[in-house]
């Protein structure tokens, strides 16, 4: 079997256009896939970078690539998500931890069953104060996403979650270990705790940042998808349904 064929499905992303970006004193390579029909990017790598400009200096410290990545329809209906940390991502080209988010279609609806666990219910809230339309029925939720929503959603919520994760790990394993066979035992240690505990710790983190950043009134802030400077950087507008 090749190395190609060795990739995750997430890594797989031939045809993207690479951006060098520094956030702060940190650079951050990011890879922008073309999208496919009824797909969009709802945030742009200038909407990312002001965002990430405000968050805790050093806490971006790691990260390699942000990847906005196109999935196929397959995966958008078998494993469908917002976007995910992979602790080491290999493309091929680029490697490194990162930041993936992606693409959606806006306009879409998707069922939710009535049977919500307490998580399943704080994220139904979550989308709704998000904007995302929510519609009950004897059956379950019918849930439709607008590029607004779907954008406040992987902005405000998925980025900043993810970016605890990193947070997280770092604080745990990179900046303790004090040399490889400690970093791997200690590796080993943060995955084998509960899956659950982990995602608490990435959702205080993001629920922490949104508050001071709504506090110190840098969000929500208004879409940056200026033509020109998606042209710029080498992207076609339309990937991002810019004005």
């Amino acid at each position: 079997m090749s190395r190609h064929d060795d990739r995750l499905f997430y890594e797989k992303v031939d045809d993207a256009v690479a951006i060098e970006r520094t956030i702060g004193d940190w650079p951050i390579t990011f890879l922008v896939q073309p999208v496919t029909a009824g797909f969009l990017h709802a945030c742009t790598i200038d909407d990312i970078c002001h965002l990430l400009a405000h968050v805790p200096a050093g806490d971006l410290t790691g990260i390699d690539l942000f990847l906005l990545r196109q999935p196929t329809r397959k995966q958008q209906s078998l494993r469908p998500a917002w976007g995910r940390l992979a602790y080491y991502a290999d493309t091929g080209k680029y490697r490194g931890r990162a930041i993936f988010l992606d693409a959606q279609q806006p306009g879409k609806s998707y069922r939710w069953s009535r049977s919500l666990t307490p998580d399943d219910a704080t994220e139904l809230d979550r989308l709704r104060s998000h904007g995302h339309g929510i519609e009950e029925d004897r059956r379950g939720f019918t849930v439709t996403s607008t590029l607004e929503s779907i954008r406040t959603t992987q902005l405000y919520r998925t980025v900043l979650h993810e970016l605890g994760h990193h947070v997280d790990y770092r604080s745990k394993i990179t900046d303790r270990a004090k040399d490889q066979t400690d970093y791997d035992r200690r590796r080993d240690i943060y995955f084998a705790r509960p899956s659950r505990e982990r995602e608490e710790f990435a959702h205080r983190y993001a629920a922490e940042q949104v508050r001071g950043l709504r506090d110190e009134g840098i969000i929500p802030f208004t879409r940056l998808d200026a033509p020109a400077a998606l042209k710029k950087d080498g992207l076609d507008p339309a990937w991002f349904a810019a004005p």
